[in-house]
């Protein structure tokens, strides 16, 4: 993408000439990163209109997720995915799962005891979906050019649920995007480990367990190789997330980095050659 000052002014052209075209290319994928407060929420629309949702903040925020995807012309989810069973990830789901048709249902093998876990198998029961636990390694191909992959986890972490976050890889053409949970540094070092570097580099990270300094080692930055980070948390959240020694290292790295909590929903677009925003990051 080059330097990261050009991001904002390259998106802000693209976006000028599609609204002065009158028209929207249907070649590009949209990637929006929703305001859900401190937790998670992913929408994922590829160029012929598939919808992947990843996570929906807590069960709050499970109105303003369905009302959203509303707003976005989305009929019925084709992947929804839970990265792991924490409420700030899980909860919104539900709601969702209650105003619209999922085709697939993805979750880690990972049983938790929690009232809204325990709501959320109900609601998928009631709404008669099966639970596919994903197998690291292995890929779906959503279309012509844009492949899914599954990279964690890799194997039994215990009672750590941050680190069973499915991790998720998206190729679009020459662009990809890594999708991380809240997956921490020995979960990063497994990936590191289990994958060719390579095939590792994405162009747009988002950043894992909302900026905390329990994940982002400079290792796994320096083999991930983002021009675009996105961290996803609440304003003034009780966590401190972002910790401050994250954003330093986003920012020694060159990483240019957008943050719902002060920026809201970030949408971040790409034709498979490119990627661009009509928002202008935090840090640049």
């Amino acid at each position: 993408m080059g330097n990261r000052k050009h991001l904002y002014i390259v998106g802000l052209l693209i976006m000028l000439t599609i609204i002065l075209s009158g028209c929207l290319s249907n070649e590009d994928l949209s990637i929006h990163f929703i305001d859900v407060g401190q937790g998670d929420s992913i929408l994922i629309v590829t160029p012929q209109g598939k919808s992947i949702l990843i996570d929906g903040g807590e069960i709050s925020e499970g109105d303003k997720v369905a009302s959203y995807l509303r707003r976005n012309k989305i009929k019925k989810i084709d992947i929804m995915v839970g990265t792991h069973p924490h409420s700030d990830h899980i909860g919104g789901l539900i709601e969702v799962m209650n105003r619209f048709k999922v085709d697939k249902l993805f979750l880690p093998n990972k049983i938790h005891t929690t009232i809204t876990y325990e709501k959320f198998l109900e609601t998928a029961t009631t709404q008669g979906l099966k639970i596919t636990t994903p197998i690291s390694g292995t890929s779906l191909s959503l279309e012509e050019d844009i492949t899914l992959h599954f990279l964690s986890p890799l194997r039994d972490y215990g009672d750590d649920l941050n680190l069973w976050s499915i991790v998720l890889k998206l190729d679009y053409k020459n662009q990809s995007f890594l999708f991380t949970g809240d997956v921490e540094a020995t979960g990063e070092l497994d990936i590191i480990n289990a994958y060719e570097k390579d095939f590792l580099t994405s162009n747009v990270l988002k950043v894992a367990h909302h900026g905390s300094n329990t994940s982002s080692t400079q290792e796994f930055l320096d083999i991930v190789k983002p021009q675009v980070a996105i961290i996803s948390c609440g304003k003034n959240n009780a966590y401190s997330h972002p910790h401050q020694e994250v954003i330093d290292r986003l920012i020694s790295s060159n990483i240019a980095i957008y943050r719902t909590d002060y920026q809201g929903t970030v949408l971040i677009k790409s034709d498979g050659s490119k990627v661009w925003s009509n928002t202008k990051p935090y840090y640049h």
